[in-house]
């Protein structure tokens, strides 16, 4: 438990002691205040270290939180997000959509059935947060807007591109195999590509080569 005197005002007020009590096994920030969230109608705490053994889920993104992250203030409340997707622009302009920005959504808009959304990169699922363009329905996990344009992968030697579709690599392809998992990619779906060897592969088989540890949540394809 720490104990603070803080001075409430300038106006004679007397000092008081406010008593916050907190988990032993998390390190708070008892100096830092909490901060608002759009997504949440509670108040968020900065958290310096959550732990893997902890097994605690980003309720942005789905995936599992380590590192700096913000929890909810009530102790009966569970919601928790990384850093990174405390951190994220509310309206994003992507190169793989020009026409319109993208805004970023809590959940998945109301008229979608089962409450879930496909994101337009990976073609997965999204329960969660969702970067969304309402005049088009186009939809992207937060993870894949933020793929790098190049990548390294452990199966080629060169440099790998990011497409929006196998159609932007060459004229007239009617098909694009995965070069790692053998698995058709239809045009809609990202590929990372590299055009001197003829080589690429679908999203899903690039996160392991795309990601350091300390970032997935801002990189994977599965919500």
């Amino acid at each position: 438990m720490y104990i603070f005197q803080l001075k409430v005002g300038s106006y004679g007020y007397p000092w008081t002691k406010v008593f916050l009590t907190m988990p032993k096994h998390r390190n708070y920030s008892p100096l830092r205040p909490c901060v608002n969230h759009f997504s949440h109608c509670h108040p968020l705490r900065p958290i310096d270290q959550i732990k893997a053994e902890e097994e605690l889920i980003c309720s942005g993104c789905g995936l599992e939180v380590i590192g700096s992250t913000f929890m909810c203030s009530k102790s009966d409340c569970d919601f928790i997000l990384h850093k990174s997707c405390f951190e994220l622009n509310l309206v994003l302009q992507h190169k793989s959509h020009p026409p319109h920005s993208l805004k970023l959504l809590c959940a998945p808009p109301d008229n979608y059935s089962r409450n879930i959304f496909i994101c337009h990169a990976c073609h997965d699922y999204g329960t969660g947060f969702d970067y969304h363009c309402s005049t088009c329905q186009f939809d992207l996990h937060v993870g894949c807007a933020k793929l790098p344009k190049t990548i390294n992968h452990k199966d080629h030697q060169h440099l790998l591109t990011l497409y929006y579709s196998f159609s932007c690599i060459k004229e007239n392809i009617e098909a694009f195999v995965c070069d790692v998992c053998g698995q058709d990619v239809p045009d809609r779906l990202w590929v990372y590509h590299c055009k001197k060897c003829d080589f690429g592969i679908h999203l899903r088989c690039t996160i392991p080569d795309t990601v350091l540890k300390k970032d997935i949540q801002m990189v994977s394809t599965r919500p």
